[in-house]
């Protein structure tokens, strides 16, 4: 079943996040490091804020893979250390992470 990790970046005031950074190098990193445990492609979406004004998260990466169990594999790889010692070169928060199966789509 196709699963999906989503990778969320926090909008607080004294939050940096370099975009250019993230979609040229980082987001290719992370397909080069997790490709062969079944990571499929990604999209990241910038956020606005919502119908009340509030925005507590500016960006998501959205991971699509094969399988909930392939993101644990590629979690448990060595070229994690990799992908997670980047983090440092264009945010300044620690992302949530978020997991789950694909249930629906169109």
């Amino acid at each position: 079943m196709p699963a999906n990790a989503t990778v969320l970046y926090p909008a607080e005031s004294d939050a940096t996040f370099d975009m250019a950074y993230y979609l040229k190098t980082h987001m290719p990193l992370v397909y080069e490091k997790w490709a062969k445990y079944g990571l499929t492609g990604w999209e990241v979406i910038e956020f606005a804020p919502g119908p009340d004004g509030s925005k507590p998260y500016s960006v998501a990466g959205v991971l699509h893979w094969e399988s909930a169990d392939n993101i644990g594999k590629a979690m448990g790889g060595e070229e994690t250390a990799a992908v997670m010692e980047d983090v440092k070169n264009f945010s300044n928060k620690s992302p949530v992470f978020l997991i789950g199966n694909v249930v629906g789509t169109s």
